[in-house]
C-alpha cells in the first residue's frame, strides 16, 4: 500500500491528493479536518482492510493544494463543489467516504446533495454542519463578515511568521484545542510548511480557515439535509471532546440520530483519536466498510 501523490486540476489551480492501494479496488474518498491535511489519515489507513482504494485529498487552502482566489469567505458549499470536481475528474460513480471533523461535515453535505454517489459514510468526531438558530442569523453573519475583513487586513499588513521546524511542531501542538501527540503533529507538519530563507518555515494554510466556514442553515434546514442521506452512516463520537457537549452540537447529533441510517458509536479518545490512537477505531471502520461492501452483493 505504498502511497502515491496525484494532482487534480481545478479552475483556480490544483487539488493535491495521496492514494493508497490499487485503483481497481473499492473506492474510498477521505476528507480531513479544518487546518489539517490528508496526512491526517497516514496512521489509520495502514490499519484498514486491503481491497480498498483510498484517495485522501488536501482540500483547497490546505496541505499542497492551491488556495481559493482571495476576496470571499470559504464555506462548506465551496468544499462540496471541490469534492464534486475531484469525483468527476476521477470518473467515480459510486464510492465510500471517510471524513474527520470538518471533513465529515463536507462529506455529510455532499452525501445529502449527491446521494447517488455515496454507498456508505464514516464520520470521525464530526457534528455535521452545526445549525444556526434564526434569531442568531444577523449576529452570526456580522461575525463571519468582520472576521474575514480582519484576516484580510492582517495578511496584507506583512509576511507570515516563521519558525524552525521544531517550533512549528510546538505551535501545532499548543494552539490546537485537542491534544496532538508530538508524533501526530510531525505527521501533519509534513504537508503544512513552506521553507523560507535561513532554514525557517511558515505555515501554508489559507488564513481564511480561521473564519467560520459553515453555511447559515437553520435546524429545520439541517434536518432536511440530514434526512436526504440514504446510505449507512457510522458516526464515531470521541468521549474526550468538550465541544461534543455544547448545545448546538448536541442538537446536531440529535438530528443525525433521527435518520435511521445513522449509527452513533462512542470511542475513547480525543478529537484526533484517528491520528493519535488509530487502533481504537480501525476495527469499527473495518467492520462497517466490510458490511457495506457485502450489502451490495
Amino acid at each position: 500500500m505504498n502511497p502515491q501523490e496525484i494532482s487534480i486540476p481545478v479552475p483556480w489551480g490544483h487539488i493535491a491528493a495521496k492514494t493508497w492501494g490499487h485503483s481497481s479496488d473499492a473506492r474510498v474518498l477521505c476528507l480531513h479536518g479544518i487546518q489539517d491535511n490528508c496526512g491526517t489519515f497516514d496512521k489509520l489507513i495502514p490499519l484498514l482492510r486491503r481491497g480498498f482504494y483510498f484517495v485522501c485529498i488536501d482540500t483547497p487552502g490546505h496541505g499542497h493544494s492551491s488556495h481559493y482566489p482571495s476576496g470571499f469567505r470559504v464555506t462548506t458549499e465551496c468544499y462540496v463543489l471541490a469534492i464534486k470536481r475531484v469525483v468527476d475528474h476521477l470518473q467515480w460513480d459510486r464510492f465510500k467516504c471517510i471524513g474527520h471533523s470538518m471533513g465529515g461535515m463536507i462529506a455529510s453535505q455532499f452525501t445529502s446533495m449527491y446521494p447517488e454517489h455515496i454507498t456508505s459514510l464514516v464520520m470521525i468526531d464530526s457534528a455535521g454542519p452545526v445549525p444556526v438558530f434564526p434569531q442568531d442569523s444577523t449576529k452570526w453573519l456580522r461575525t463571519v463578515s468582520d472576521g474575514l475583513l480582519t484576516i484580510e487586513k492582517k495578511v496584507a499588513s506583512g509576511s507570515p511568521p516563521s519558525y524552525t521546524r521544531e517550533q512549528a511542531v510546538d505551535v501545532l501542538m499548543t494552539k490546537r484545542p485537542s491534544k496532538l501527540t508530538k508524533n501526530s503533529a510531525e505527521v501533519l507538519i509534513k504537508r503544512s510548511l513552506a521553507e523560507r530563507p535561513g532554514g525557517r518555515y511558515s505555515f501554508t494554510m489559507d488564513q481564511r480557515l480561521k473564519v467560520p466556514y459553515q453555511q447559515m442553515f437553520s435546524p429545520i434546514q439541517h434536518l432536511a439535509l440530514v434526512n436526504s442521506i440514504r446510505c449507512p452512516v457510522l458516526m464515531l463520537r470521541a468521549t474526550d471532546n468538550p465541544i461534543q457537549k455544547t448545545p448546538a452540537v448536541k442538537l446536531s447529533r440529535k438530528i443525525y440520530k433521527s435518520n435511521p441510517n445513522v449509527r452513533v458509536v462512542k470511542v475513547n479518545g480525543n478529537h484526533d483519536v484517528h491520528l493519535n490512537e488509530p487502533e481504537k477505531i480501525a476495527d469499527l471502520i473495518n467492520t462497517f466498510l466490510l458490511q457495506s461492501e457485502r450489502s451490495k452483493l
